[in-house]
């Protein structure tokens, strides 16, 4: 009676492994999908690279495969490098956005330092006007004087 019972049991195991066969095959096909990599070497038009770079050999010395902006750490100068290796200089400076009341401010200071011009020119043309129309009185060396 032994013998059944380790039939059953062998051909219980056998479906077991059958069954782990199958499923290991199936999971090896789920896996096995081709891998693909593209690698972009030339650039995509319209596309440009920025970085930070301490002098212009710094830029010369930086292959680009797209245009490349270059830019100092105080943003003084700018290298513009484009992919046949020509490199172009820019001396870069700060533009503040005033808001309408700075504005105002600085159309006022202006007016007040035309307004001062103007005074200062008026006073200098009217004391040369003074000192022109203003003569010495001579005093006359008559001896015929009312006091004697």
């Amino acid at each position: 009676m032994a013998l059944p019972y380790s039939q059953y049991y062998i051909q219980d195991l056998q479906g077991m492994k059958d069954r782990i066969e199958n499923q290991i095959r199936q999971y090896q096909n789920q896996q096995q999908a081709p891998i693909t990599q593209n690698f972009q070497i030339t650039p995509t038009p319209g596309e440009i690279d920025g970085k930070y770079a301490t002098n212009i050999d710094e830029v010369r010395n930086t292959f680009v495969t797209k245009t490349g902006l270059f830019v100092n750490r105080d943003f003084s100068t700018l290298w513009i490098k484009d992919i046949s290796g020509k490199i172009r200089t820019f001396n870069l400076e700060e533009v503040v956005e005033l808001d309408p009341k700075d504005k105002e401010i600085l159309d006022l200071k202006k007016q007040i330092e035309e307004m001062r011009g103007k005074l200062d020119e008026y006073d200098n043309t009217n004391a040369d006007e003074q000192t022109k129309s203003t003569k010495p009185k001579r005093v006359s060396n008559d001896k015929s004087s009312n006091a004697e």
